[in-house]
């Protein structure tokens, strides 16, 4: 069934966001921390190695990569964890953390229509707390499914197929905000529409990916958008690779 034109009114979507370069802006404090733990184990990092390695998985491959061996588990959930806890104490420390920008507002705005509002990161359980409460936030989501609660990483989809089950929403009715290109290709295997962020990648790399709309931040999109992209209310959003501009403005497009 085309589901194009269907009124969205009454209907309860999925809204589901990644925590890291999605909720906040968290990304220059990550390279902190990994440069920090990099420079002492004397290897050297490059922004390359963040947008293509580090960013949107769960760490324990990207330092076996750049430390070139390989590392048993325990070694690795060490390693993960003194890069976690520079993190954490980077942002318990800073007084400019931010959320990205407009991202309250959207927030509101699913929740006054009722929507179902989900989590899914790569992060582990303390740094989703240490965010989150950090901007009061943690009440305010129904799910939040961080790295301690699955076995496999992004891109493996199974992050998603848990927040599509824990939510009980139907998967056509559910859109991911996303950052990273093994965020977007994790909700795509889950068979999930992707909405990118270029706080991390291109607009370019993030469509390629399989993001179907593209922001900067959530002053570029509403609900009203959402129900488009989904296939539902008075007009169907989505953006063409061919209409991206290598570094697009934060507006929506004309339909």
């Amino acid at each position: 069934m085309n589901r194009a034109g269907l009124k969205s009114e009454n209907q309860k979507f999925g809204i589901i966001f990644d925590m890291d370069g999605v909720i906040i802006d968290s990304n220059p404090y990550h390279k902190i921390a990994w440069a920090n733990f990099l420079k002492a184990k004397n290897v050297e990092v490059t922004e390359a190695h963040f947008r293509d390695l580090i960013f949107g998985t769960s760490g324990g491959e990207a330092i076996s990569i750049l430390m070139n061996r390989q590392f048993s588990k325990s070694e690795l959930n060490i390693f993960c964890e003194e890069i976690d806890s520079e993190y954490r104490r980077i942002i318990r420390d800073s007084d400019n953390i931010e959320l990205v920008n407009g991202f309250i507002a959207f927030l509101e705005s699913a929740i006054t229509q009722n929507h179902k509002i989900a989590v899914a990161t790569s992060a582990p359980t303390e740094n989703v707390d240490l965010v989150l409460d950090k901007f009061d936030l943690s009440a305010r989501f129904d799910l939040i499914v961080d790295k301690t609660k699955i076995g496999r990483g992004k891109p493996d989809p199974e992050i998603y197929c848990k927040v599509i089950e824990g939510l009980a929403i139907v998967k056509e009715h559910c859109v991911v905000f996303e950052d990273s290109i093994s965020g977007i290709l994790s909700a795509r295997g889950a068979g999930l529409a992707v909405i990118g962020l270029t706080t991390s990648h291109t607009a370019e790399e993030l469509v390629e990916a399989g993001a179907t709309f593209i922001i900067n931040d959530f002053t570029g999109i509403s609900i009203e958008d959402v129900h488009g992209i989904l296939g539902f209310g008075k007009r169907k959003v989505t953006i063409q690779p061919e209409m991206i501009e290598k570094e697009v403005q934060n507006t929506k497009l004309e339909i």
